[in-house]
């Protein structure tokens, strides 16, 4: 993971350009930790930028610094891993070899490379000989990045991981990947961008672009996915199957629910395992805090952002399948309080849905929904696993605390979002990304520098509460064309949020669930064998993962409704209750005259 910042400008000093830089310096530290550079370089006569990485060594026997520069002059930011698709030499670090790979210049070569890559990225990149610079982000923007296009009154051009919260900043939408001619265009009057668009997006796929932004119809840029959703739909043979299925996922149901998914749960879990496994190799061998002596490290490496709920359960078992025994894995688990209180005429404490006028505030717990499944489904893992050390750090976040940090920080990173459900999960990924709590009743922060997360899972396996009721309203035909536009659209998601604010622990988040291969491998198997929606809430949604985890032995996790983490964690229960997600979040303002981020 790294912090990338490049800026440009028309007729400012070297001074500047980099008076710009210093606001988000502080921000992009956060993402690389372990090695800073920039360079000034000039793109024209006319036009001068600063190139500036913040480098969190994850692959390579050694950190390589960015930003990097050839024999040539051009310049490569990379923020990103080459998980599969191509390979990269052992004595060599994904960015040197991105560097070499992209040298080649020519349109054709550039895409052809890119599309080649499994893995997440984002990347700037200033090809010297023919003026062209190039970014974009991943085809499912799994890795944040951010631009502020030139205005007459401001000609600059700036494009960056993370920047301090600003009206101008916009998300770099990953449509595919764009590229600016330095050689014919100039930031102070008739600038243009082109845009080559993945190969799976039509116009439609783009709307409210940028007026500089050119769409090239006669070139696409490919990508790591090689199958489309399979639209069929089940015949009055399997439905008479699916409606025969027990409603819950016992132990002494499992053999009917095999004899309908077949080898289904064995394909999704070798693409899992491969997935987790990617992601664990691409990790050296030593936590953030062992970089200078990786050989004497024997602290966790691997952190799993932990509810106790399926997708995250999952992921921490086959995590366990993937590292050596003697490693602890840290399961990061955060909690917002909530208020018990006191009957005056009565004895004992009850946890009201509505504060009555009879009772008066006891004590604050932080024994919410998700450290009660997290807590039961650690207990599970100890008892599948023995001979791991899992290390449940339990994050308890207090209101005062919340407070503090989301306008120090958090609404810096969230933004240009800037939504009531956006405050409310960036608030709660920050703190449990940041993994400072207790663990086993001590003080403990994880010194994790990859951080496994479930985000995925539910768009794929039909896991939201929306998926139901378009299933209740329109049958299979309805369920299958949501999950349809949301796999389509998993790009739009808000990835990018997700990784501004895990990414500024100085860990690497990664998402095993879009890994190309299991979104490949999912599209190609028919709607029923991921979801039954028929069967109750607990059992139908995602009923493909369930049974893998049910046979895994994660019985609790295997029968758990999906809850979100602003409810599982209750941080929706500290703010007005009257506010709806998708209003304007008042806590996220913006202060203009604010510049001050630590």
């Amino acid at each position: 993971m790294c912090g990338i910042c490049f800026f440009c400008g028309v007729g400012l000093s070297v001074q500047q350009l980099e008076h710009q830089e210093e606001l988000s310096c502080r921000l992009l530290s956060h993402r690389g930790p372990d090695i800073h550079a920039k360079e000034v370089i000039s793109i024209t006569e006319k036009v001068t930028g600063v190139f500036e990485g913040n480098v969190l060594w994850l692959q390579g026997p050694q950190p390589t610094s960015q930003p990097l520069l050839d024999s040539h002059g051009s310049v490569l930011l990379w923020n990103g891993d080459i998980l599969a698709g191509h390979t990269v030499p052992c004595d060599m670090s994904d960015t040197q070899y991105v560097a070499e790979q992209l040298a080649l210049g020519q349109l054709e070569q550039v895409l052809s490379f890119l599309a080649g890559i499994k893995g997440p990225w984002a990347l700037v990149y200033f090809h010297r000989p023919s003026k062209k610079l190039y970014f974009g982000r991943d085809v499912f923007g799994r890795h944040s990045l951010l631009w502020q296009p030139p205005s007459h009154s401001l000609p600059w051009l700036r494009v960056t991981s993370v920047w301090q919260q600003c009206s101008q900043m916009q998300e770099v939408m990953a449509y595919g990947l764009y590229t600016i001619d330095f050689s014919s265009v100039t930031l102070d009057e008739g600038f243009k961008i082109d845009l080559v668009p993945w190969s799976h997006l039509s116009v439609d796929d783009l709307p409210s672009l940028h007026p500089a932004i050119e769409v090239k119809q006669q070139v696409k840029l490919g990508s790591g996915l090689k199958h489309s959703l399979n639209m069929s739909l089940p015949s009055m043979a399997i439905l008479e199957q699916l409606n025969s299925l027990p409603s819950t996922m016992e132990h002494h149901n499992l053999e009917a629910f095999s004899a309908v998914l077949g080898s289904n749960v064995e394909q999704l879990m070798e693409v899992l395992i491969q997935a987790v496994q990617r992601r664990v190799d691409k990790c050296p061998p030593c936590c953030q805090f062992c970089t200078a002596s990786p050989s004497l490290c024997h602290h966790s490496r691997i952190a799993v952002l932990f509810s106790g709920g399926l997708d995250s359960a999952m992921l921490a078992l086959l995590l366990d399948f993937c590292i050596p025994k003697e490693e602890s894995i840290d399961l990061l688990n955060v909690a917002f309080p909530t208020r018990v209180y006191s009957n005056n005429n009565a004895k004992g404490k009850i946890k009201p849905k509505h504060k009555p006028s009879n009772h008066v505030p006891s004590s604050v717990s932080f024994e919410v929904p998700d450290r009660i499944a997290g807590r039961e489904c650690w207990q599970q893992l100890q008892q599948l696993r023995p001979h791991r050390d899992w290390n449940f750090v339990q994050i308890d976040v207090t209101s005062e605390e919340l407070c503090l940090e989301r306008e120090r920080i958090i609404r810096h990173l969230v933004a240009p979002l800037s939504s009531v459900l956006d405050d409310s999960i960036g608030c709660a990924l920050w703190f449990a990304g940041r993994g400072e709590g207790s663990v086993k009743g001590c003080p403990y922060v994880s010194p994790a520098r990859v951080l496994l997360c479930g985000q995925g899972a539910d768009e794929q396996l039909g896991g939201y509460s929306r998926h139901r009721g378009r299933f209740g309203t329109g049958g299979w035909s309805s369920l299958l064309e949501e999950i349809k536009m949301e796999v389509a659209r998993i790009h739009t998601r808000n990835l990018g949020r997700d990784n501004r604010i895990l990414a500024h622990h100085g860990r690497a988040p990664r998402f095993p669930y879009l890994d190309e291969d299991v979104v490949t491998t999912l599209n190609k198997m028919p709607i029923w064998i991921k979801a039954n929606l028929l069967l109750g809430r607990g059992t139908g949604e995602k009923l493909l993962l369930r049974l893998a985890a049910a046979t895994l032995g994660l019985t609790k996790a295997a029968n758990l409704p999906k809850r979100a983490i602003q409810f599982g964690s209750r941080i929706a229960k500290l703010e007005d209750q009257k506010e709806k997600g998708s209003d304007q979040c008042y806590r996220l303002r913006c202060d203009p005259a604010d510049s001050d981020v630590t």
